[in-house]
């Protein structure tokens, strides 16, 4: 009997950092991938419908020991699932902000992926878009309208999300399920 690989998509951040797993073969059903996310909202550290999980930060003194340790906590999660390779979010060419930290942090985790042999790819954002939704620019309101239709579900009612504007977490559990599908259909 063989085992069935397992892959995952990572939508990673220093705030709400999202990875949903799933084996490598066509997403059917939204119950069957398991989506993890780092939260410091109490409403959110819970797990919803049996699949997504929120979890607390863990507590640094540092912004080097904070980026270490959303890397080991993703490492951990990959190992877990003894996931082989990954879909890692590129860099946003538009970013604004904190925009050396984000990239001292994706290092971090690049880094420990290459050391524990865990092959990586980096789709830009906007073709994560264009698979999920049909354009590169595509909102945030218009991944969740996908989402829900692609998997026939209410994110936001499963997740008791009351907030007029999809924000973290319930858009970081969406573009990680994004990117996972975007990497098992094109089978990178």
């Amino acid at each position: 009997m063989s085992k069935v690989a397992m892959v995952a998509g990572i939508d990673y951040s220093y705030t709400t950092p999202a990875i949903a797993i799933h084996p490598m073969k066509p997403i059917v059903n939204f119950n069957d991938v398991k989506v993890f996310f780092y939260t410091s909202e109490t409403k959110y550290k819970s797990v919803f419908n049996k699949n997504i999980y929120g979890m607390s930060h863990i507590p640094y003194e540092s912004e080097m020991e904070r980026f270490d340790n959303i890397s080991e906590w993703a490492l951990a999660i990959l190992q877990k699932f003894n996931v082989k390779q990954v879909a890692l979010e590129g860099y946003s060419l538009g970013s604004k902000g904190k925009i050396f930290e984000i990239a001292e942090n994706t290092g971090i985790l690049k880094q420990k992926l290459w050391q524990a042999g865990i092959e990586f790819t980096t789709p830009a954002p906007t073709t994560i878009k264009k698979h999920f939704c049909g354009k590169g620019n595509s909102k945030k309101e218009a991944m969740l309208e996908a989402f829900d239709d692609r998997f026939d579900t209410d994110l936001k009612t499963i997740m008791n999300y009351t907030r007029k504007n999809v924000e973290s977490p319930i858009g970081d559990v969406i573009d990680s399920t994004a990117i996972v599908d975007y990497l098992i259909c094109n089978n990178i």
